[in-house]
């Protein structure tokens, strides 16, 4: 009877055991592997992903790595190109990485000259929000059909996934803003303004410098929650302002309200920027500490830009 129980518990712990070992094995292989990679020895690291897999035929890390490897790096080049796909392919059915495989599939397609299966493995790069723009652009794979209307509409939307305040109109509204400006008040020199877009053109960040060297800065941003602009300003002055605006008739219109903390009066301001005719810009600010009943203008500026003045 205890032999029994013991034959059974010993088959119990087997059956447990071996799939484990075989895991471990697997895992280890794959460590040496990536090693290997990272090392620059591809053709160990090819061999070690293929006993990976055969100790693991269902990791499709171990697939995806195996098929990176043959396509960048076998330099018989023998039949790599079909050998990755399948293993590239193995690794999407096993959910690993979908849209890093159509990425690789892409590549690989336009390096065997199959133009068509290429340009559909962009577009599902694009229709699945894949965001790594960089990986495509000046990649050298797509040079043969970077000219396809359907590659430009693909990677169009691609780099709008990674950088949808640069693809979305209402984010330009205050372009006519941006460049390096002179600037002047009743005809007198006042002071200096750099206007940049940066972070995916998310932000205009404005970089004052008066004629008496005092500094300010502002963030400016199209808010598509509240479909509103808004601008926070700080000076070297302990000014601090929070705008809230809209876009309209070629021009950004902001109003704000700001408290005194000495006294607690409430002031309201009226912030416009219109463009010239002739380029320039205008920015009007008045003020109220009536409730809006009367409006006294603070700042009435002209904006020059530097280039067109050859400064």
């Amino acid at each position: 009877m205890q032999k029994g129980i013991l034959t059974a518990a010993l088959a119990t712990f087997l059956v447990w055991a071996m799939p484990n070992q075989a895991e471990a094995q697997a895992e280890e292989l794959k460590a040496s592997a990536a090693a290997a990679a990272a090392a620059g020895k591809h053709a160990e690291a090819i061999d070690q992903y293929r006993a990976a897999l055969a100790a693991d035929p269902q990791d499709g890390a171990s697939h995806y790595q195996l098929a990176v490897q043959l396509m960048d790096f076998d330099a018989e080049r023998s039949g790599s190109l079909d050998d990755a796909e399948k293993h590239f392919r193995k690794a999407a059915e096993l959910g690993f990485q979908p849209l890093g495989v159509s990425y690789r599939l892409s590549r690989l397609h336009a390096r065997a000259g199959e133009t068509e299966l290429a340009l559909k493995e962009l577009e599902t790069l694009a229709t699945g929000r894949f965001g790594l723009i960089n990986l495509i652009e000046g990649e050298a794979d797509y040079s043969e059909i970077k000219d396809s209307p359907r590659f430009t509409e693909a990677v169009a939307t691609i780099r709008a996934a990674r950088f949808p305040c640069e693809a979305d109109p209402k984010h330009h509204d205050f372009d006519f803003w941006i460049g390096d400006w002179r600037v002047t008040q009743n005809g007198q020199f006042a002071g200096e303004n750099r206007i940049s877009a940066i972070m995916g053109h998310c932000l205009i960040f404005e970089e004052w410098t008066s004629a008496s060297g005092g500094e300010g800065k502002s963030f400016n941003y199209y808010d598509p929650g509240q479909d509103r602009w808004r601008q926070i300003w700080v000076s070297d002055s302990g000014t601090f302002i929070e705008f809230t605006g809209e876009a309209r008739d070629g021009g950004i219109f902001y109003t704000a309200q700001t408290t005194n903390p000495a006294d607690g009066a409430v002031t309201q301001h009226k912030f416009e920027f219109t463009q010239n005719d002739d380029g320039s810009v205008r920015q009007f600010w008045q003020t109220s500490t009536d409730e809006g009943a009367t409006w006294t203008t603070i700042w009435d500026g002209r904006y020059d830009r530097l280039e067109a003045e050859g400064l």
